[in-house]
């Protein structure tokens, strides 16, 4: 899987988009070219969106034999161009196995991280003029952008569900608090204090004791308040 530290592991989304980011740079290249979008992975690269099956093979003919331009761009995160790879002394055995003539491949970049690479491959010599070169520059910025985007999204769905998780437990402690407050006639403050000294005593989460005390009274489990998602807002005119 991609390297994402600190991240979510919830990036399916960017990934599947990434298809789409193929077929639009396919399109908008005057070349025709063979296009692979190849991520960072533990161990290499890892093909995550192509244009044809051919462009996957060669992607792992890199991590196979350990050379390439991808590989080269993973090590500098600098953009590398071939015009003529029989004439290229870079990589004689990708060159010889790859049975391609010319190649352009841009990194991946998200805020200062680099991600993968954007990899045009063609059987032809100088298949990849500027404004080839310009539009996978391009292609790559919106990439980078795209995996922000995606980044920030997995981040608030984090975010909502620990929040969930919070009011959840709230809810639980909140129940115990009054059981107590009833049984020992005491503030809510001392209540509190109870159930935190409790928990100190056992090493046990907070949460966890107010369950127990709930469940010991009632016979049953805490209700667990259910906290629902809002509606998707509507969009349209109004009027």
């Amino acid at each position: 899987m991609l390297n994402r530290p600190g991240a979510p592991a919830d990036i399916e989304e960017f990934e599947r988009a990434l298809s789409e980011c193929v077929a639009i740079a396919v399109r908008a290249m005057p070349d025709s070219p063979m296009v692979s979008i190849a991520l960072r992975a533990e161990h290499g690269l890892r093909t995550v969106a192509c244009s044809h099956a051919r462009a996957e093979l060669i992607d792992e003919l890199q991590s196979a034999i350990g050379q390439g331009p991808c590989i080269d761009v993973l090590a500098t995160g600098e953009p590398v161009t071939a015009a003529d790879l029989g004439a290229d002394s870079r990589w004689r055995r990708f060159a010889a196995e790859s049975g391609l003539l010319s190649l352009h491949s841009e990194p991946l970049k998200s805020e200062g991280r680099l991600l993968g690479v954007l990899s045009l491959y063609s059987g032809r010599c100088g298949a990849f003029m500027e404004g080839t070169r310009v539009a996978v520059r391009v292609t790559a910025d919106h990439i980078g952008l795209l995996f922000r985007a995606a980044l920030d999204a997995a981040r608030m769905r984090e975010v909502a569900a620990q929040l969930k998780e919070a009011l959840t437990t709230r809810a639980i402690i909140d129940q115990a608090l009054g059981i107590v407050m009833a049984q020992r006639r005491c503030t809510s403050h001392q209540a509190f204090e109870v159930l935190r000294n409790v928990s100190q005593d056992r090493n046990v989460k907070l949460h966890q004791v107010a369950a127990t005390i709930v469940e010991k009274v009632t016979g049953e489990p805490p209700q667990r308040s259910r906290f629902e998602d809002p509606p998707p807002r509507e969009t349209g005119r109004t009027g």
